[in-house]
């Protein structure tokens, strides 16, 4: 049996499949018509947050790395 012969009622769709896809198709006209929020209201950025965050980060780094200096040389100056 040949590859054409095998595959040729592939392309063909039975009639329930066409209208399912009419109402599908039908569906999303009728869902066009609604506005939907946009990205930035529906998604806010937490940037700002996140930037405060970083920076309270670095500077309790800093100051545990100071603090944690001067005890160290207070240590070996003992």
């Amino acid at each position: 049996m040949s590859r054409t012969e095998k595959f040729k009622n592939r392309n063909k769709t039975p009639a329930s499949l066409k209208s399912r896809r009419e109402k599908s198709e039908r569906s999303v006209e009728d869902q066009q018509d609604v506005t939907i929020p946009s990205r930035r209201i529906k998604h806010p950025s937490n940037k700002q947050q996140m930037t405060k965050l970083f920076y309270n980060f670095l500077i309790v780094l800093f100051v545990s790395l100071v603090v944690g200096l001067l005890l160290y040389g207070q240590n070996k100056l003992q």
